[in-house]
């Protein structure tokens, strides 16, 4: 009956902020993904609760901290992590202290990862490609490399973050977690927060390591992506080369650094009831008001065509500009500030049905840019792209968020695409010398 009664208001809780959640989250999260659903499966799993610790503070605090910074940074990452951690707050509340391992496989749900592992593996990816026909080469294959593509008797095979390999990042670390969980719950320990990172950092590691081999044998044996042995493979390589070594792992882990209650220091007297919930009624109204915030239409610029000399120049949605001529196609798009996501090419031409290949980073006309070719049927373009802030150009996500941090300077990414590499190099080389980026991005 005890139980019961717990339950019950748990439940209402977890609906208000459900109800906010599909309420201000519906068109940013990802409900039917496979990282979403193995999330959700994960949390049962993996949640374990100190009953006799109950009624802490801790995670108000950090929602409220989350909160405050979502108020000031609004985006809808910050307000799904305040509500995970709301959540935990309530679970805390209700059926005593509960373990980390619930919080990260929360936080791995949300969809900014996948947008991570597209984005920021693609240094990776070209160092894997690398680093595959390397290995290649020593074991005597004529393999060449031009990018993210590695080149086989006249067969291409590119890393793409459709890869199995890396694709099933987020799976590893939940599958990571996972293991943990189980072996926690069987030997009655809990690990820090700092071995969980390190834990979590070994997994990717791993990831890497079988993506590397998933490469190597796809090239060795010639299977194409529409083989359906292409994914056998990455799942055999994701299985042999992650999934057992963590779980071989995870209970060594958890039995030498694991702590049992009673090498943890007792918990604290409870904080009063009402005081739990005045932080419960205040954590909701707080979420409710950023939840109403972020859904508000964002204010928007009335959108002014820059005049580009030598361009037919037009203003797109969502502060792109478009300027063509002839043959070239160039779209400057601007970028709200450091801790927004881009409109990434690999992702806008994958979108209107082209097919990235031979991605690389090279030098044109003095600067490091990014290079690819685009194909749709018999279609090939050619196409480049940078961060722009008018003075500093890179190609560095890390170095373009930190710049405009730090200086508070508008970045663009400007994406340049013609019929050919001649007329793409010329073209980045004539708007480079005659400033046409930079009055594109409204400045002198």
């Amino acid at each position: 009956m005890d139980r019961l009664q717990r339950l019950i208001p748990a439940l209402i809780w977890t609906a208000l902020y459900a109800g906010i959640a599909l309420f201000a989250l519906d068109d940013y999260m990802e409900w039917g993904s496979n990282g979403f659903i193995l999330g959700a499966a994960t949390v049962p799993v993996v949640l374990r609760a100190d009953a006799d610790n109950k009624r802490s503070l801790r995670y108000f605090y950090a929602a409220l901290a989350c909160c405050v910074l979502a108020w000031m940074v609004p985006a809808k990452t910050l307000l799904f992590a305040t509500i995970v951690l709301a959540l935990c707050f309530l679970a805390d509340s209700f059926f005593g202290k509960i373990n980390a391992l619930p919080v990260l496989a929360l936080m791995l749900m949300a969809p900014v990862f996948r947008y991570l592992t597209n984005i920021f593996t693609f240094p990776i990816r070209l160092h894997l490609t690398r680093l595959a026909g390397g290995i290649l080469q020593l074991a005597g294959r004529e393999v060449t490399t031009e990018g993210n593509v590695l080149v086989l008797s006249g067969t291409e095979f590119s890393v793409d973050p459709a890869c199995m390999g890396l694709s099933m990042m987020v799976t590893a670390l939940l599958c990571g977690i996972a293991a943990i969980g189980i072996a926690q719950r069987k030997l009655g320990k809990r690990l820090s927060w700092w071995i969980l990172g390190a834990w979590l950092g070994f997994i990717l590691l791993l990831n890497i390591g079988s993506n590397l081999f998933r490469i190597v044998l796809l090239v060795q044996f010639s299977i194409p992506p529409e083989n359906y042995l292409h994914d056998v493979v990455g799942l055999l390589c994701l299985g042999m080369y992650v999934l057992i070594p963590v779980f071989f792992l995870a209970p060594r882990l958890v039995a030498r650094f694991g702590k049992t209650a009673m090498e943890r220091m007792p918990g604290k007297t409870p904080h009063p009831r009402y005081v739990v919930l005045q932080a419960h009624l205040s954590l909701a109204a707080c979420i409710f008001l950023l939840a109403y915030k972020i859904s508000l239409p964002q204010e928007s610029i009335a959108a002014q065509t820059p005049a580009v000399a030598g361009f037919t120049v037009s203003a797109l949605k969502n502060d792109v500009t478009k300027m063509e001529r002839n043959g070239v196609l160039v779209y400057v798009k601007k970028i709200r500030d450091y801790y927004y996501t881009d409109h990434h090419p690999t992702i806008c031409w994958q979108g209107s049905g082209f097919v990235f290949r031979k991605v690389k980073e090279e030098q044109i006309a003095g600067m490091t840019l990014f290079t690819g070719t685009l194909e749709k049927g018999k279609e090939r373009l050619y196409t480049a792209w940078w961060y722009d802030n008018g003075s500093l150009q890179t190609v560095s996500q890390f170095e373009w968020r930190w710049n405009a941090l730090s200086t508070r300077s508008a970045f663009s990414l400007v994406n340049v695409t013609a019929s050919s590499r001649e007329t793409l190099a010329a073209e980045i080389g004539r708007m480079r010398k005659d400033g046409s980026v930079r009055r594109a991005m409204g400045m002198p």
